[in-house]
């Protein structure tokens, strides 16, 4: 796409994604009334900051996001200097709807008049030398950001962030492992525009470091310490990488997004197609080529679900690491929720059935000792010791020769393992064979989508 046009679409974009005049007002009036309000309740605080997008004008519209941070004097005891930040978060709250979150320390947040209002305390540090906790940096991003942005640049990071967000790539949260606001603005600083960054990304090969400050003498160096697919080197804090949340995987999604979207510009890369669910017959027919199981559990109630994205992650993997020592050999997994009432973990098998036998390759005839060993260890298998190849092989009966007995026998010791919440959701767990995930397809609109895009299987953005 000639350059001309290219520049129009990005001005059609920031048409429909940049946040008004009028709405800018409105959500700066507000963040600095309650500012004021903590400025005047009684405590040790001693400074307040507006931090987030909206405190760097890099906010997308009706992104209703307040983010207040209430700095506390560093010689203030943690004990403290925690209870004093959940009072005067509940106190600013009042009659409002809000939680108690967890970061490295509690926070309170919550909704008020229509926004997502998270009052955070944190201590007062001038530099990253002094930091005490984790989020005590965030003033300092600000500080550096509203130096290093100008308005051009903020347009060019509601770009990035629009762009990331149509190929389901951002944020740092579990349930996308990829990039902050923050390492958008960052990348943005670093390249100069939405589409220098692009063509960028495009050169990203399996490593990739951005040191905007340099603080490291060559990249290999920084590489070495994160050992991550993109570092960036936060600029107020050399020993944090900015971009640790993001996955490989995800990491190599927006490298095929920016050669998709450079081969061939589209609103679509942005805003995405809205994927209509597969007819059942086609669900159907789908299933006809696949060898599926899957665990279904209630949603545990009253945890965030951050929290509950991770836990189902780790879930997952637990249970295709089961599924692999017992010779299912899984060929892709999934999870999915609502994030109110049903978790779903979907496993994808190269046979939910196997032989009645297991086949176990022994030593080399020529190695005496661990012969020995061998034969000791299986003295009455179902079939051999006989030698192929020149090892001693033997047949043993397996314990689980269908993925659902092994499933069942395995989930004792699943919730064994896991914490109070995800064992209260494991005690009423169904397993969904094929036809049971016809029966939830149909009956769930919630999880149609989900279902469509895993049995089609492909990257969308290739198709914009």
């Amino acid at each position: 796409m000639p350059h001309a046009k290219l520049q129009d679409l990005y001005v059609q974009v920031l048409e429909k994604i940049k946040p008004s005049e009028r709405e800018v007002e409105s959500e700066l009036a507000f963040a600095n009334a309650l500012l004021d309000q903590i400025r005047k309740t009684k405590g040790p605080h001693i400074h307040t900051v507006l931090a987030g997008s909206l405190a760097r004008n890099t906010h997308l519209k009706n992104d209703r996001d307040i983010d207040l941070f209430v700095l506390y004097p560093k010689n203030l005891e943690r004990s403290a200097f925690e209870k004093e930040g959940l009072q005067l978060g509940k106190k600013i709250f009042a009659k409002n709807k809000y939680e108690i979150a967890y970061s490295e320390h509690p926070y309170v947040r919550g909704i008020i008049q229509g926004y997502e209002v998270e009052i955070v305390p944190s201590y007062h540090v001038e530099n990253a030398n002094e930091l005490k906790s984790a989020v005590d940096r965030s003033p300092l991003h600000v500080q550096y950001l509203l130096g290093a942005l100008n308005s051009k640049k903020c347009d060019e990071v509601r770009l990035f962030k629009q762009f990331l967000k149509g190929i389901n790539a951002y944020g740092a949260d579990t349930k996308f492992n990829s990039l902050p606001g923050y390492a958008t603005e960052l990348l943005i600083i670093h390249y100069g525009s939405f589409n220098a960054l692009l063509e960028g990304m495009r050169a990203w090969r399996m490593q990739e470091c951005i040191d905007i400050k340099n603080h490291y003498k060559n990249p290999g160096e920084a590489l070495k310490k994160f050992n991550a697919p993109l570092v960036i080197v936060d600029p107020t804090d050399a020993n944090r990488n900015v971009a640790a949340a993001l996955s490989f995987n995800q990491y190599c999604r927006m490298i095929a997004a920016a050669h998709a979207f450079m081969k061939k510009p589209s609103k679509a890369f942005f805003f995405g197609k809205k994927e209509k669910p597969w007819p059942l017959r086609r669900v159907q027919n789908a299933l006809n080529t696949k060898e599926l199981i899957a665990l279904q559990l209630q949603y545990p109630k009253n945890v965030l679900p951050d929290i509950v994205w991770g836990q189902t992650r780790r879930m997952g993997k637990k249970i295709r690491t089961a599924l692999e020592q017992n010779d299912f050999r899984p060929v892709r997994n999934a999870e999915w929720t609502d994030e109110k009432k049903m978790i779903v973990l979907l496993f994808e098998l190269e046979s939910l059935e196997l032989e009645k036998t297991r086949i176990r390759k022994g030593p080399f005839v020529t190695d005496p000792a661990s012969t020995q060993r061998f034969l000791n260890a299986h003295k009455k298998p179902l079939g051999g010791p006989r030698i192929e190849e020149g090892r001693w092989v033997i047949e043993t009966p397996r314990a689980h020769t269908h993925a659902r007995t092994f499933m069942e026998h395995y989930l004792p010791a699943l919730k064994a393992t896991e914490k109070p919440e995800m064992k209260k959701a494991l005690q009423h767990a169904r397993i969904l064979d094929e036809p049971a995930l016809q029966r939830l397809y149909k009956k769930s609109k919630a999880f149609q989508p989900f279902f469509t895009h895993y049995l089609d299987g492909k990257e969308k953005f290739l198709e914009y």
